[in-house]
Formats: structure tokens, sequence, C-alpha cells
């Protein structure tokens, strides 16, 4: 089996550079096989909207920034990387000037935006930063602006349900500030029946006014009547949070893996506890709800240390920090199967990356293909916030999440 994807060679010479990044990284993601409950959000809707977009335009090399860069990261190629850059910031005077044009699709300025606050996330974690959150704010003033009257469509719900999660995925972890909501939210509420991720996306929406009225309270001198509103508050929030575990079908419900190869062990296994999953998918939106949770019990604990009225007996905080220690163990466990036995780019892999696996889940061609391109983007961010997280993990759980952060580096930035 050859590596994946393929190193670009001198046949790619003869086309345009990005007749072969672009569908290479379409083909990484939209046409694999998934659970039919798993979406690809606006990703979904880039390749219709970039074949239909003009050459230049404002989508079309939003479009190219991040196809480049996802693909410099897989293949190592610095050529990529430089090219990614140039055409972010083409994107940038272009997305002002349709801003100015009041006949502009605004669905189309959202989506190039959503690819550049994309962009902006790949680069922090090059550059091991924490993002400036530049264009997700932007996405939220547009939306703020934008007619309420507005002809909602596939490719609309897409977008503002795109918006949503980036505005909860920057709010969960206290490492920076989060994005204030829009004047409207949830920008999106799924149906009872609309399957397992998008009712979590909803549940996990009440996090970000949590968070952002924590951020106030740290700041300034509060309130007692007001810590304990919060703290009331996290408490029925993170009650709503997990319930959902017990909503999941059965084929989502994580399996500890019984058989795990000797190179994954020496990649790193954390406490010889190793869970397996039907895909990368379902895996990503276990720890997106476990680092929920994960941040309502950093919230409870600080309520409880300004009030401890509330919790006499310490029962609360043994409560919260044993959760939290619970989820933060599962997420480790979750590692192996997005990094399995990598600890180089696909590019200077020789050899076929292994996983581990249980009789119930097998490893499937899918992941063999996928994994070595998108398992670390995938876990990276939950293992920075439980680094961060101030949560009173052992340190050798630290250690262990300081070297899988330092191997997702030399995955992607042989660094």
């Amino acid at each position: 089996m050859t590596s994946w994807p393929p190193l670009l060679g001198p046949a790619d010479l003869y086309q345009p550079m990005e007749d072969t990044v672009v569908p290479l990284f379409f083909n990484s993601y939209l046409y694999l096989p998934k659970d039919p409950h798993i979406r690809n959000g606006f990703m979904e809707i880039l390749p219709g909207a970039f074949s239909n977009a003009k050459p230049q335009s404002h989508l079309y090399v939003s479009s190219l920034a991040v196809a480049f860069f996802s693909v410099a990261a897989w293949t190592g190629q610095g050529s990529l990387l430089r090219a990614s850059e140039q055409y972010f910031t083409q994107a940038l005077p272009k997305i002002r000037e349709s801003l100015q044009d009041e006949n502009s699709d605004l669905d189309s300025i959202l989506l190039s935006i959503l690819l550049l606050s994309t962009y902006e996330e790949f680069v922090a974690m090059k550059d091991w930063e924490n993002p400036v959150k530049a264009h997700l704010r932007g996405a939220v003033a547009l939306i703020n602006n934008r007619k309420s009257k507005r002809l909602q469509t596939v490719a609309s719900r897409a977008i503002d349900n795109a918006v949503q999660a980036q505005i909860i995925k920057t709010s969960r972890g206290l490492t920076s500030p989060t994005v204030p909501t829009p004047k409207v939210w949830p920008l999106f509420q799924p149906a009872p029946s609309s399957g397992p991720r998008p009712l979590l996306a909803s549940a996990a929406s009440e996090i970000v006014n949590l968070r952002l009225s924590w951020e106030e309270i740290i700041y300034k001198p509060p309130k007692r009547a007001t810590v304990t509103s919060l703290l009331t508050k996290a408490i029925e929030i993170d009650t709503n949070l997990a319930a959902w575990a017990h909503l999941v079908p059965p084929h989502w419900t994580p399996v500890a893996a019984s058989i795990i190869p000797k190179s994954v062990r020496n990649a790193g296994i954390y406490q010889n506890r190793v869970d397996c999953y039907t895909d990368m998918w379902i895996a990503s939106t276990w720890n997106t709800y476990r680092d929920c949770r994960i941040l309502v019990q950093s919230i409870i604990l600080g309520c409880l240390r300004m009030t401890p009225s509330q919790d006499p007996q310490g029962l609360k905080k043994m409560m919260a920090i044993s959760t939290a220690h619970r989820l933060a163990d599962e997420i480790c466990a979750s590692v192996p199967f997005f990094l399995g036995s990598q600890v180089e780019s696909v590019r200077m892999k020789a050899g076929l990356v292994e996983y581990p696996f249980a009789e119930t889940r097998p490893v499937s061609q899918t992941h063999k293909k996928v994994a070595p391109l998108m398992g670390a983007w995938f876990v990276l961010p939950c293992l920075r916030n439980l680094q961060a997280g101030a949560l009173g993990l052992p340190s050798e759980q630290i250690d262990w999440l300081t070297g899988q952060i330092d191997r997702v580096r030399v995955i992607y930035f042989q660094k």
C-alpha cells in the first residue's frame, strides 16, 4: 500500500499546482465513508461553491489558502506552505472590497471568512500560539448586521452551523478569551431527531455564555449572588451535557482495544488504556463532549472556591474533580486511535501506520487512509486544553500529554 497522500512529483509540473492540490484536499474528507449521522459542516458545500467561484475571487483564493496549507502539512513541502500564505494575503483585500458592495452575496463572504478563520487556526497550531480569532469575530459582526429576513438555504444553514461550531470550539478550554455570541444565539437549533452530533452542538451552545459570564467574574470582584447563580447554571448545563452520552446509538460507544501493536505502545499510550471507535468523526464528537464537560467542571470548581459555603463538606468539589479526571483519561485513551504508531509525517513514513483495534471495532481502510492526515488535527485541541487546564492532573499525565503534543508537531511540521 502506497503512502497517502502521494508526494507531488514532476508530472504535476505540467498542470497548474492548484489542479493537483485542491482535488487532493477535497478527496481527503468529502468522499470517504462516514457514519450516517456525520456531516462535513461547511466543508460539505465548499467543493460546489469553489467550482462556481470566479478565479481569483475571495472565495477562490480563501479555499486555496486552506487547501495548500493542509497539503503542505501532510507532505512537508515548504513551497505549498509559502503559496498558502500568499493566497491568504490575497484574500484579505478581496473580502474587504466585497463587503463594500451592497449587492455581494453575504453567504459567499461568510464562507470565505470561515475559511480564513480555519487558516488562522492552522497557523496558530504551527506557530504554537493561540489563534487571534479576528476572522471569527468578523463573521459574528457580519451575522449581526445582515438582514433578518434572509432566505434560508441548505448552504446558509451549513454556514450558520459552522459559525456556531467555531464559537463553541473557542469556548472550550480556558487558555484564551472566547468570542462573544451573535445577537441571536444559538444560530442553529436542530430537530430532536437530527442525530447525536447536532444534539451535542445544541447542548454545547450553552457553554459559550457560561464562559463569557465566568470571564466577567474573574476580571472584577463579583457579588456572592452572581457566583451562586453561575454555579447553578453550570451544574444545569453539565447535567444536559451528561445526558447526551446516554442518547448515542450503540455503535457510537467506545470499546476497549483488544489488540495494541507494539509500535502503538512505543509511540505512547497512557496507563495501558486504549479505546476504539467506529470512525474518527465519532471519536472526535466524543472528545468535543468531554472537552465541553471539562470546561464546565473547571467553572464549577472556580465558583466553589469563591463560595465555599455552597459546599461545606467538599462533596461538589470532589465530584467535579473526579468527573474532570475521568474525562481527561478518556481523551488520553482516544489518542492511539487517532495517531496509531505514527511519529512522523506521511511524507517520511516508509511503512504502514498501525492502529489498535477490538473485535467489534476493526480498523477500516478509510481510517488507514485518513488518520495519518487528519488524526492529529482532530485530537490536538483537546490535548492542549488538558495540558493547560489546571485540573490537578497527575504530573505523569501532564508529561505524557506534553510528549503527545510534541509528537503532533513532528507529524505535521517536523519540529
